[in-house]
């Protein structure tokens, strides 16, 4: 869709999608700070003050991409008006990786801590599974590959159904309550993390009307 679409004047979504991409790094450096009080590092001042002002910092982009495109749409010449849609659409997307990076600090400020816990390399491994999938959108959007957009897409889906079954055994765990919740919610975090990365891929592939859905049950999605 992007490559139709794309015709005369992109300076503006050039930058554009340059925003959106220093966005999911931005979104990136807000997990990391917050998985990195998960595991182990605690809530600091130091660590708060990253997280919300990094987190801010993504919202100031967002109404700024926002911006830019109704500028883009409103000037004389050929205009995308389907990847302005599309861009207003998903960049929600983007915005919400970092709110859903600062939830996961939230469980670091309720004296959650996995480091040394029984199911460490587990939490660990989806830990980096996430941080991998943020890394790769980025370069996939940077690079408007559709064909790499798809087979990320397809990857991830596969996760979401993996952090439903983690998140059914937290709660079906007959150990301590508290570190149920604390394992219910993260990986529920993570969940909705890879779907609004899925959201923000499904602009290089899919129409306009079969954007965001993601972040919708399989049984649910158009």
């Amino acid at each position: 869709m992007r490559h139709f679409f794309r015709r005369g004047g992109t300076s503006s979504i050039d930058e554009v999608e340059a925003r959106i991409v220093q966005m999911l790094h931005d979104g990136r450096a807000v997990y990391d700070a917050a998985t990195g009080a998960v595991f182990g590092g605690g809530k600091s001042k130091a660590t708060k003050n990253e997280v919300r002002s990094t987190d801010h910092g993504i919202n100031v982009a967002q109404q700024e991409v926002r911006r830019s495109l109704v500028l883009h749409a409103s000037v004389g010449g050929t205009i995308d008006v389907p990847l302005v849609l599309a861009y207003m659409s998903v960049v929600k997307d983007v915005e919400r990786i970092g709110d859903y990076a600062k939830n996961l600090y939230d469980l670091a400020k309720f004296g959650v801590n996995f480091e040394g816990a029984d199911d460490y390399d587990v939490l660990a491994r989806y830990h980096a599974a996430v941080a991998q999938l943020i890394d790769d959108a980025a370069e996939v959007f940077a690079e408007r590959d559709v064909e790499k957009s798809q087979k990320l897409i397809d990857k991830a889906d596969g996760f979401l159904r993996e952090y439903d079954k983690l998140t059914k055994a937290a709660y079906l765990s007959e150990g301590l309550p508290s570190d149920a919740v604390a394992r219910a919610l993260y990986y529920r975090y993570l969940k909705r993390i890879t779907a609004h990365v899925m959201n923000l891929m499904t602009s290089l592939v899919m129409p306009i009307d079969r954007l965001d859905y993601y972040d919708e049950a399989p049984s649910d999605r158009p």
